[in-house]
């Protein structure tokens, strides 16, 4: 028993030694669990659908539905499917209602389909209800006109107008009824097709994930395993500096992120089944920028950490809250310096990135401006953890 206190007290009394160790066991959760608590609750529960010109009477029924309809002419409309912050537009076709479906995400597009049908169902109702009630209407009108007739016909010689009068009698209990508002209904994928599902949307979210978790634990845990067992003070004493250093480690890891991606990618698309429509040279230049970038996020956190330890408990600070941001949840419920927060993230535009090339086939002119932006976090990370060398050489020197 007094060996397992001794032991049971080393071990606090270590911890207690390791601020920082500590404060990553306390607030790093709190961070996380305070992030899942504002995605989860202002994840959007209705979906978005632009709608352009559509009969009063339609508009009606889809204003009982889930669907979050904003009403805007179809230049706009445009603007909105393509920034991606509607699932769907519906349009009048002749008498038919044209639903254009964004199409990536299945999940928003069965719900779009549900909102149509709900509404088609409550106009179709109305419509039977209206009819109804128009011959209810044409034959009680009919009913007192015969009336009249027969008190006529009783009270006064026979008259031969009475049958023409008869007949429009006959012809008024019949009323001409309009036509429904919509005759049917012209279902568009802009992208994918109705054979796709729901996680296919979330694939190229998965793909990214995965290369930038796992490449940032190993790049870390690598570097701080090194420093730890003197390799890294060895090298420190020689005349490499802490650029050549981590352009060694971003070089080698770079070219197997490059074999990683590739692999991955190829099972991805020919044995679980994800979609790519766009070219796959991009696909794999995106993933090793994403993973590279991961390598210079893991090597400049590893300048922080003293242990392989802690490199993984930063991870909760350093890429979880990146892993519940990059488009895993949909934020369009969430607050707007949630959504910006995420903006601040470079996860964020590799899935994007990968999801426009994967799912919507688009090519260099529709991602460059990401795949920049995914560059100039490598750089800013790169460069900082270039200046965390230089201390740690630094203080090396000074011993």
């Amino acid at each position: 028993m007094r060996r397992i206190r001794a032991l049971f007290m080393r071990i606090l009394t270590q911890f207690g030694h390791d601020r920082r160790t500590l404060a990553l066991l306390f607030v790093a959760p709190v961070i996380v669990l305070w992030l899942l608590t504002v995605i989860l609750d202002g994840t959007a529960a209705s979906v978005h659908v632009a709608a352009v010109d559509l009969p009063d009477a339609l508009s009606a029924q889809l204003a009982k539905t889930d669907a979050h309809i904003e009403t805007v002419d179809g230049e706009r409309a445009g603007e909105l499917i393509a920034d991606g912050d509607v699932a769907a537009i519906l349009s009048m076709d002749g008498g038919a209602l044209r639903v254009e479906l964004e199409g990536t995400d299945a999940g928003k597009s069965q719900q779009v389909i549900a909102a149509v049908n709900e509404a088609m169902a409550g106009l179709h109702e109305t419509y039977q209800n209206d009819v109804e009630a128009a011959r209810r209407k044409a034959g009680s009108d009919a009913g007192a006109s015969m009336e009249r007739l027969r008190r006529s016909m009783a009270s006064q010689p026979a008259d031969p107008h009475m049958i023409e009068q008869l007949e429009r009698i006959m012809a008024s209990s019949q009323p001409e009824t309009k036509a429904m508002a919509v005759s049917g209904v012209d279902v568009v994928h802009l992208h994918g097709g109705e054979d796709w599902k729901v996680f296919d949307y979330y694939g190229p979210v998965f793909i990214g994930i995965f290369l930038f978790v796992f490449t940032f634990i190993t790049s870390g845990m690598s570097l701080v395993t090194e420093r730890t067992g003197g390799t890294m003070t060895r090298f420190l004493t020689t005349p490499i500096n802490g650029v050549q250093i981590l352009a060694g480690y971003a070089g080698a890891f770079g070219a197997l992120s490059l074999v990683q991606s590739s692999v991955i990618l190829w099972i991805s698309v020919s044995f679980i089944g994800f979609p790519c429509v766009g070219g796959v040279w991009l696909v794999v230049l995106t993933c090793m920028l994403l993973a590279m970038v991961s390598v210079s996020l893991g090597l400049l956190v590893s300048t922080l950490a003293k242990t392989p330890f802690q490199v993984v408990q930063m991870m909760l600070l350093f890429v979880v809250p990146q892993i519940l941001l990059c488009g895993l949840f949909d934020l369009s419920g969430s607050p707007s310096w949630m959504q910006a927060l995420g903006r601040c993230m470079p996860l964020t535009y590799g899935v994007e990135v990968l999801r426009d090339v994967m799912l919507r086939g688009e090519g260099w002119g529709g991602v460059w401006s990401d795949l920049l932006t995914l560059f100039a976090f490598l750089t800013v990370f790169f460069a900082l953890g270039a200046v965390g060398f230089r201390e740690k050489r630094a203080r090396v020197r000074q011993r």
